[in-house]
């Protein structure tokens, strides 16, 4: 015995505090969900009636689809019924997602990135929609499908990217951004795993990317240009006092990068050091907090607010506010330091960047053996510099710390 209900799912919590609604197919007591693209808070949901109150934005527009969502599932039961087939699980999927049904590429990176958007995934969303730009700009039909995108197709879409002045390594991103897309198209059913086209090791013959493996081009300042950056003269230059503060704790911070800085509280400052999770790699990080960082940090101890910078407030709710913010906040950082190499005659272009790999260089510099903390920082292989700090004790890495 089959049947269908509409949930609120709020055992699935996302970063926003909302939980997804979904769809819930019970087949012999065991239960399958299927989401349908809302989210809501539990004070937002009517549990008996299984839909939107009045405090949810346009409710009655989105009970509305619900309620056609419930119609189409109870319609594919009454069908299955009628045909004496098996429910299962995968052929009510199937049905009710039409998966039976072919869907071209735009239309499913469009339904990837709504249902993104309404997990507030936006960094992602941002992602595919770029990639989605890029496809459109080498595809003049609309309806290229996942059957379209073979070697041919890939090795000339590479071509047009060289030659709108992408490099290697802004191809490699692209390319593995499809390839990501054309994996979930594979996991929801919409293309088939035998016409994979990229390289893997049951086909050697697909595409690969490792000849788009462009070397990075790593700046670093001297030891007398990074002094001059601490001798900054901010009397005479206040307004770029907040630039240097943060060039220079990120450099005292092992490179910390400006995402992170932008989302460090003072919560995660205790015990005399700073912890927190590095967005690029979800790794935990752990700086003791010498004098030159809490120098900087005085700067902003009156300030009330929960984060160390005043980049985010408490203004900056959602993900997309908090990406916006920050790219605008680092767009006016990097022109705030190309403002302060100008005056003091830094030929190096200055860029938040610069203060990750100055700070391996340094270190190298001053004669930190290179087991401790390597200039890998500034490697085209970044992978290489983490491996050596993974191991080793963070006190190490503290002393080290202290020739900066």
């Amino acid at each position: 015995m089959a049947s269908v209900k509409i949930v609120h799912y709020k055992y699935k919590v996302y970063n926003n505090g909302l939980s997804p609604i979904m769809l819930r197919l019970t087949i012999n007591r065991k239960r399958s969900y299927l989401a349908l693209g809302y989210v809501c808070k539990s004070d937002d949901w009517d549990k008996s009636k299984g839909r939107l109150r009045r405090s949810f934005k346009d409710y009655k527009q989105k009970n509305q689809v619900l309620r056609t969502f419930e119609n189409r599932a109870e319609t594919i039961l009454d069908r299955f019924n009628k045909e004496n087939k098996i429910v299962t699980f995968q052929n009510f999927k199937n049905e009710f997602l039409n998966l039976n049904k072919e869907i071209t590429v735009f239309d499913f990176i469009k339904q990837l990135v709504n249902d993104l958007e309404a997990k507030d995934k936006v960094s992602t969303a941002i992602i595919y929609r770029q990639s989605y730009n890029k496809l459109k700009k080498i595809c003049s039909k609309d309806n290229l499908m996942f059957v379209d995108i073979d070697y041919k197709f890939l090795v000339e879409y590479e071509t047009f990217l060289f030659e709108h002045g992408c490099s290697g390594g802004g191809i490699s991103f692209y390319m593995r951004n499809l390839k990501a897309i054309i994996n979930e198209a594979i996991r929801q059913g919409f293309h088939k795993r035998e016409l994979y086209p990229f390289s893997t090791q049951f086909n050697k013959n697909g595409y690969s990317l490792s000849h788009l493996k462009s070397k990075a081009n790593p700046r670093a300042l001297s030891i007398v240009d990074m002094d001059q950056i601490k001798n900054f003269p901010i009397n005479k230059h206040p307004e770029l006092a907040k630039y240097i503060y943060y060039f220079l704790f990120s450099y005292y911070t092992r490179g910390m990068n400006f995402n992170d800085m932008a989302k460090l509280k003072w919560s995660d400052i205790y015990n005399h050091r700073i912890t927190y999770i590095r967005s690029k790699t979800s790794k935990r990080i752990s700086v003791k907090a010498s004098d030159n960082i809490n120098n900087i940090l005085n700067q902003y101890r009156n300030i009330d607010q929960e984060y160390v910078f005043p980049i985010l407030s408490d203004f900056h709710q959602t993900e997309k506010q908090k990406k916006d913010r920050i790219k605008k906040c680092l767009k006016q950082y990097n022109k705030g330091l190309k403002e302060i190499a100008k005056i003091l005659n830094i030929n190096v272009p200055l860029t938040s960047y610069v203060a990750r790999h100055t700070y391996a260089t340094t270190l190298k510099a001053k004669g930190v053996d290179i087991a401790i903390i390597s200039e890998g920082l500034g490697h085209a292989d970044m992978s290489t510099t983490k491996a050596y700090l993974k191991q080793f004790e963070t006190s190490v890495i503290d002393d080290a710390d202290e020739v900066l």
